[in-house]
């Protein structure tokens, strides 16, 4: 890689929370000329090891005692089910707009390292904003794309909301959000190539 462009890519890390209270890390890596954005958001996720063990060597010495099988059943069950969880969970979801090329987002979970990923090219990009779901008694905010579809000539508008699995806070979105929203304007204000 040039040293030119390393010189113009900056990185900065900042601490949020996501609306469950988990930590997130969101590190923002974009260069000076402002047309590469690129947004890291990593969770940290553990396994506690200490209350997984103990819980199945009480439920043993419970099923030793009194000779009942459906205690330690139950608390197997409830070990896999934990398991799946940790393994099946998403911990860092990366964010990459490069003006007049796409967004490129991509998902990573901790099970062998499997992604998602997805490209949207950037003359199908309408615009960006921060969409607020009401789901339960819960209010979450997504950072959301507006995409522009043609399908049979007929145009449609899609929204594709980001960081789905991580659900960052308010504020997080909000930064991220003033980055790119000169960056992802309406098409009015974007130069055609």
């Amino acid at each position: 890689m040039s040293s030119t462009f390393l010189k113009n890519e900056y990185s900065s890390e900042l601490f949020f929370r996501s609306v469950n209270g988990s930590k997130l890390k969101l590190i923002d890596k974009s260069t000076k000329a402002k047309n590469v954005m690129k947004f890291v958001l990593y969770k940290n996720i553990h396994l506690n090891v200490n209350t997984t063990f103990l819980l199945l060597l009480s439920t043993f010495v419970l099923w030793k005692a009194f000779n009942v099988l459906i205690p330690f059943i139950l608390c197997i069950l409830a070990l896999i089910l934990q398991f799946t969880c940790f393994i099946t969970s998403v911990n860092k979801d990366t964010l990459i707009v490069v003006e007049s090329v796409g967004v490129y987002t991509k998902g990573r979970r901790i099970l062998y390292g499997l992604s998602s990923c997805e490209f949207i090219p950037w003359d199908t990009v309408v615009d960006i904003f921060i969409n607020e779901v009401i789901t339960g008694q819960k209010v979450l905010y997504y950072l959301t794309i507006i995409v522009k579809e043609s399908f049979n000539g007929k145009d449609s508008i899609k929204l594709v909301p980001l960081f789905q699995e991580l659900i960052p806070e308010r504020k997080c979105l909000e930064y991220m959000y003033e980055k790119l929203a000169g960056l992802m304007g309406p098409k009015e204000e974007k130069h055609q190539f």
